[in-house]
């Protein structure tokens, strides 16, 4: 079915993991199947903290969220290839820009059950859902986005 799947990872729920790449692998279908794990580091977004952000701790914690990236799959599938991604940025821009540059067929992300917030801004999974270049596969998780 799917052969190049995106998914999407907040590193602070490394729970979701499991399921995710579950789901994914289904996806696939038994076909051989690349997987691209991608973390999106959202803390220069306003350059807030820039001229006090040490370049070589930015350095330091984008090689530790690739690390534990890798770290977090295992029983794969023999025919699945995994790729880790680390963007700077927002979440669904760098989701949808990630998503085009590597051709993915579906994204398989978790989005946060609606809360008030996300009636005034919208969350990451709807902006992708709209404007993604392919299919998108959300799994709800049971936390709210109160």
């Amino acid at each position: 079915m799917y052969s190049n799947i995106l998914i999407p990872l907040d590193l602070s729920h490394k729970e979701q993991v499991v399921e995710l790449v579950q789901i994914a692998t289904t996806l696939a279908a038994g076909t051989p199947a690349r997987i691209n794990l991608l973390y999106v580091d959202q803390s220069f977004v306003h350059r807030a903290g820039h001229p006090q952000f040490d370049s070589t701790l930015h350095e330091g914690h984008r090689k530790e969220a690739l690390k534990e990236m890798e770290g977090l799959l295992v029983n794969l599938p023999e025919n699945t290839v995994v790729n880790t991604v680390y963007r700077d940025g927002t979440a669904h821009d760098q989701i949808l820009e990630t998503a085009e540059q590597l051709g993915v067929d579906v994204i398989v992300m978790m989005a946060r059950k609606p809360g008030i917030s996300s009636y005034f801004i919208g969350s990451n999974a709807e902006r992708v859902v709209r404007h993604a270049p392919c299919s998108v596969f959300i799994v709800r998780c049971d936390e709210s986005d109160s």
